[in-house]
Parts: C-alpha cells; structure tokens; sequence
C-alpha cells in the first residue's frame, strides 16, 4: 500500500504542470550600494522613475557646463564686466515699492509744507540741530501780524522784535495813536516761553494829546503739542499775559488786564499756513470800567516767490492777541466791538534776520480807521 501510495503521488507530479525550481537566497545588500543596482519592479511607474532620474543628471550637466563656460569667458583682466544678476521678482516689488514711498512722502512734505516744518525741527531725529542753531523763521516773530503762533523757542534761544513804526488811525472811542511796540522772548525750556512786551514809548493824538511811555506786559507761552498732519489736528499753545501800570505815563494807563489765549497753527493745502487764536481778554472799554470780552485773532500765510518772501493777509475781533490798540478814551453807550482786515509781507534775510509791513483797515466804527506797521526781528 506504501509502494502504491507513493507510485500514485509520483505519478500526480508527473502528470501536473512543471513547477520552477526555488531561486537561492541573495546574499545581503550593504550600505555602500548604489542606487543603480537596486532592482527595479517592472512597471510603468517604475519606467517613469527611470526616465525622471535620467532627465535630473542630463539637466544637472548642462548647467555646470554653463556656469564653466561663463566662468571661463568672464575672466579678471579680460575686460569684460561679469553679467548682471537677474533680479528676482520680489527684488523688483521692493524697488517698485520704495518709489511709491518715496513720491508719497514727497506729497506729504508738499501738502504740509509750511508751518508743518515749525513742527517736523521739533522731532527727536531733529530736535538738536533745531536746539544749536538760530533759526528767525522757525518758529517766526509774532508781532508781523494779529495772532501768535502755537510755537516756542528752544531753551536757551532769544528773539527780540521791535516795530518803531505803528501808527493807529482815529475812532469814534480813541484818537490817533503812534507806537514803538517791542517783544523780548526767551526759551526757558522747549516748550516754554518767557515774553516782555510793550508799546515803548507813544504817542496821542486829540484834544489832549502827549507823549509818554507804555506800560509793560509780562508774557508767556506754552507748547502743548505739535502739529499732527495724519489727524488734520493744528498744533496747539496756551498764551498767557498781565498788563500792568508799570513804567507807564498816564495817558496810556489803562489798568492791570490780564488775558488768556488758546494758538493754534495748522498746515493747509497750497503751501498756505493757518495760524488763528481764541481767548478773552479783560480791557478797559471807558474810563474807570473794565469788561471781559472773547476775541478772536487770524492770518493766512503763503510763501511768494522763494521761501524767504511770504505773503499774508489777517484780521481780528475785538482784541489782538497782545494789548496793541489804543485804549478807549471817550464814554459811549453803544457797542464798543472792533474789527479789522488787512494784508502785510514778510521778508527772512537771513537765519537771524526778518523784516515785515503791514497795513490794515477798521471795519466798524469804533475800531482804528488804519493800522499801519513797519518792524524787523534778530534771533540769537
């Protein structure tokens, strides 16, 4: 049965389908093994993965051979300058971004010329150059026109302006009046300013007209922040003054007045600076009585032909911003409002020099027919 069983088994081995015989085991493969004698499985992924890796060597030997031929054909001592490197495309974003930056500061500087610059001097990048050197232009004598700028001078600095020629015409509340005004200033420190004014020696015209001296006014003013052109927001100062008897000839006495003021300067379009003053301010309105009054002070300014020539044209209500009129001399019992228009000019000779006139005309009847005025101003 054992002989039978197993003819049978060789028999169905026989009969069947030849198998093949079992390959040998491949030895191990080592680390040091190339890539190449990896055996690959047969497939069309496997033709891609070929073709691909055939494709990266080819491109490989292509660009070292350029970058050979280049390196040989631009030698030193060849005189041929080496090839510019193309720039990449954000190379070329940034270029194209730094112009548009540089013309949007150019417009900036263009809109907020101006008094813009009285606040640029004031920036820690420029503060020191604006500390060291006297500048009459920055922040400008106060006496050319009606209002006060919002500005200080830089501590330690001076100004003296002196305007020998004021002449106020007659009104139906005061006679003419002649002035030799003056305006000592001085930087305690950046933002503080220590001021003397006075009408210095006068003159009065009417029926009891004299001579004399003006009393004088102890002054101050404040910066409390500079101009910020993002928020259309004018740089702001507090001005503060008290008129006193002192050194004053009777004629021209009209008490101790003190006064407060609110200045402000902000830039415009069309190279124009707006500087205008709001306060109140205690006058005498006749003999023996005193009233508080609001006034209102302002001047628009452009510069003419170069920065050293500019133009203005100002105004006022009631009051200027320092006591310049003529006090009130004749009792009447109707509305004592003064108001007054005109235009004058401004001339910087130099960092240390300015000269300016002006020339304005009442428009109400108790304000002077004419204010005239010729004055000039040092730094120091």
């Amino acid at each position: 049965m054992v002989l039978a069983a197993g003819g049978c088994a060789s028999a169905g081995k026989t009969s069947g389908p030849a198998e093949p015989a079992s390959p040998a085991k491949a030895p191990p493969r080592t680390a040091a093994s190339s890539a190449a004698d990896t055996p690959q499985s047969a497939g069309p992924d496997a033709d891609f993965q070929s073709s691909y890796r055939d494709f990266q060597a080819l491109a490989r030997k292509r660009v070292e051979a350029m970058q050979t031929q280049l390196q040989t054909r631009n030698q030193p001592g060849e005189g041929v300058a080496p090839p510019r490197p193309i720039p990449e495309p954000q190379a070329g974003y940034q270029q194209f971004r730094a112009y548009g930056t540089e013309r949007a500061i150019d417009v900036a500087e263009a809109f907020f010329k101006g008094r813009y610059n009285r606040s640029r001097a004031r920036l820690p990048e420029n503060v020191e150059k604006w500390r060291s050197q006297p500048d009459i232009g920055n922040p400008g004598p106060d006496l050319a026109n009606f209002p006060n700028s919002a500005f200080t001078l830089p501590a330690g600095r001076a100004y003296v302006e002196f305007v020998p020629f004021t002449y106020y015409g007659t009104s139906q509340s005061s006679p003419a009046q002649y002035n030799t005004e003056f305006l000592l200033r001085y930087g305690l420190t950046d933002d503080i300013e220590l001021r003397l004014f006075g009408n210095g020696v006068a003159w009065q015209g009417g029926s009891n007209s004299a001579w004399g001296f003006s009393p004088i006014a102890f002054d101050t003013k404040i910066n409390i922040w500079l101009e910020k052109p993002d928020y259309f927001l004018p740089a702001l100062g507090i001005e503060a003054y008290i008129q006193t008897q002192w050194l004053g000839s009777a004629p021209f006495d009209s008490g101790t007045q003190p006064s407060i003021s609110f200045n402000f300067d902000q830039s415009l379009p069309f190279d124009i600076d707006l500087e205008y003053n709001l306060g109140a301010t205690r006058t005498q309105q006749m003999p023996g009585q005193n009233e508080w009054e609001f006034v209102f002070q302002w001047a628009l300014q452009r510069d003419l032909f170069d920065k050293d020539f500019a133009a203005f044209i100002h105004g006022y209500y009631n009051a200027t911003t320092l006591p310049r009129l003529p006090s009130s001399q004749a009792p009447v019992t109707d509305d004592l409002t003064q108001d007054a228009v005109g235009a004058g000019l401004i001339w910087t000779v130099n960092s240390r020099f300015a000269m300016w006139a002006q020339s304005s005309a009442g428009t109400t009847r108790n304000s002077p027919s004419l204010i005239s005025s010729l004055g000039l101003a040092l730094a120091f």
